[in-house]
């Protein structure tokens, strides 16, 4: 059973509409804003002793959320080694301002990479970045991973607390990090990825009431990969998230997830891990056929003796099988690639791909980053300079976000040993420009469902035509964007004719009527509303009863009516759903 609700009148959906109509649809223009926004003054600066060996040209990571809890993302990004990181709060004119030193964060060390979530349901946006702490040795430190829980105010560091300190007992070794509910418990769990010779750096951690335990031996087995980015998304439709990891010198990995806290390797049953030297990765379904796919970026050679093939993209066949098909659709040669992210960035419906690269030898010496346009049905044209985005720099991260809401994505980006860097995607002017929505997720703890809505599926159709978004961590390298979901359309488009958000619990909202030109705040349905109509009564229980007995988790009606996660809907389901009666 759905409940269609207009858009209007939907409880824990705020809207707020911003600029009219349209002109004929834009191309990718992007504007380099770094020069008085406040972010000009950023250099990288590696302690090449903090690091273990040659580290300091991997080194690089940023984090891109609200941290402050104003509406505008904020800039978080470690210095390096010498010097303090720095947290850029956002004015909201287009300037920003270091708040690290008020805010608890400025600590100086080798930092690495972030990724950022509400781990702790409580609200506001926490960080975790890994580290090779602040040693004088080229060892590293071991032990010196950081996860800075938001108090409001201040962060507060409490890595070692929590159990998220170390990756490994003896070496400094950690990269990339991804939040996501394998196990779908309702709470945020974290794999992170390390970059060694014998895979001690890549963990998971079973999130468990706050605390963290180390799960990768019984869960993952050995994983003997030199990792770089782990991504959460389930690929193969049964709303289970897969554990997928784009590691170095062929030894991409990925894991099905076989339910209830159980993962299975998988590289050769999902065809995947043919990238022979795997860093960045981003997710999009970028032939909407409903599906996501997976792009790894990797080392394109062509200069004699060439061999390295470049980036994969991972098309997938709507089961979790994929096809490799980056040369063919036109985005495999992105140079020494690293970091990734998929959005749609001139709003024609498809999402397209940023890739930035970088070394400072040979062939790939003084390359420009990439766009790929996505040209339709994943096809893609690869430009440069000419879209307004032109650097050609030892680049390592690029982060997507809505930096001065305007309703289109802006693109944060840092160099190894160089500058952050801000673009303005002018899609959307002030005068008008192509259609878009935006839609923040949100999960209290009165929800069965994490925070961000990390593992829902959005579907939004528009003219007839339908897009969709899987919400989850993992897309970059060393780095983590806005929280935010963005569909891109036509200027003539005004209104959604549905946006059906698909919960990893079960549970689905759907609503219709959405005007577009919107940024708008959904809630995730409390935790026995099973039909997501705003209160729980008669037709949920008849929802709950209807799965009696039921113990298959892959069906999405199941998970619905079990509110205990214990696997079976039974007794225990039935009483906390009268308990909720009438909420």
């Amino acid at each position: 059973m759905l409940v269609r609700r207009e858009f209007v009148r939907v409880a824990g959906v705020v809207c707020a509409c911003t600029t009219s109509a349209a002109h004929a649809q834009s191309a990718i223009a992007f504007t380099d804003v770094t020069v008085g926004s406040g972010l000009e003054s950023y250099t990288q600066t590696p302690n090449h002793l903090a690091v273990p060996g040659l580290n300091e040209w991997i080194l690089g990571g940023v984090g891109v959320a609200d941290f402050t809890g104003d509406g505008w993302p904020d800039i978080f990004v470690p210095k390096g080694g010498v010097g303090a990181d720095r947290l850029y709060r956002n004015n909201g004119n287009g300037t920003f301002t270091n708040i690290a030193s008020t805010m608890g964060v400025a600590a100086v060390h080798a930092g690495n990479g972030v990724s950022c979530a509400d781990y702790d349901r409580d609200g506001d946006i926490d960080i975790y970045m890994t580290s090779y702490g602040l040693g004088n040795d080229n060892l590293g430190q071991a032990g010196k991973n950081r996860l800075y829980r938001n108090d409001g105010a201040v962060f507060v560091e409490v890595a070692s607390s929590v159990g998220l300190a170390f990756t490994s007992p003896t070496s400094s070794v950690g990269d990339s990090a991804a939040w996501g509910d394998y196990d779908l418990d309702g709470d945020l769990d974290l794999a992170v990825a390390g970059w060694s010779s014998n895979g001690v750096g890549n963990r998971l951690f079973r999130n468990d009431g706050g605390s963290f335990v180390d799960v990768t031996a019984p869960t993952l087995g050995v994983v003997a990969s030199w990792g770089f980015q782990p991504t959460f998304v389930d690929t193969t439709g049964d709303g289970w998230p897969e554990l997928l990891l784009a590691a170095d010198f062929e030894t991409s990995q990925a894991w099905r997830n076989m339910h209830g806290g159980v993962l299975a390797l998988a590289t050769d049953e999902f065809r995947l891990g043919t990238d022979m030297n795997g860093m960045g990765a981003c997710i999009g379904d970028f032939d909407r056929n409903g599906w996501p796919d997976y792009y790894v970026t990797s080392i394109h050679q062509t200069q004699p003796p060439a061999g390295l093939n470049g980036n994969a993209l991972y098309m997938n066949d709507g089961s979790g099988l994929m096809t490799q098909a980056a040369a063919a659709r036109g985005c495999d040669d992105g140079g020494w690639g690293w970091g990734a992210m998929a959005a749609d960035l001139d709003h024609d419906g498809w999402e397209d791909i940023v890739e930035v690269n970088g070394r400072n030898a040979s062939e790939w010496a003084n390359e420009p980053e990439y766009i790929y346009r996505n040209t339709g049905g994943g096809q893609f044209t690869r430009l440069a300079a000419k879209t307004g985005f032109a650097l050609a720099a030892d680049t390592r991260c690029v982060a997507t976000c809505d930096h001065d809401r305007d309703g289109d994505l802006d693109l944060v980006v840092l160099v190894n040993a160089g500058p952050l860097k801000l673009y303005r995607n002018d899609a959307v002017s002030p005068t008008g420009g192509p259609s878009w929505l935006m839609l923040d997720l949100k999960a209290t703890a009165s929800s069965r469902v994490v925070t961000h809505g990390i593992g829902a599926v959005v579907s939004c159709t528009v003219e007839g035509e339908s897009s969709r978004r899987f919400v989850h961590s993992g897309s970059g390298f060393h780095s983590s964007s806005e929280p935010v979901v963005h569909f891109g359309f036509p200027a003539s488009a005004t209104i959604a004719e549905e946006v059906r958000i698909d919960w990893p619990s079960g549970q689905t909202t759907v609503l219709t009527g959405v005007p577009l030109r919107t940024r708008a705040t959904i809630a995730a349905p409390a935790a026995a509303d099973l039909d997501a109509d705003g209160q729980v009564g008669a037709s949920d229980l008849g929802l709950l009863l209807a799965e009696w007995g039921a113990t298959d988790r892959a069906l999405r009606a199941m998970r619905r009516a079990d509110l205990d996660h214990d696997g079976v809907v039974g007794a225990s389901d039935l009483s906390r759903l009268l308990l909720a009666w009438g909420t």
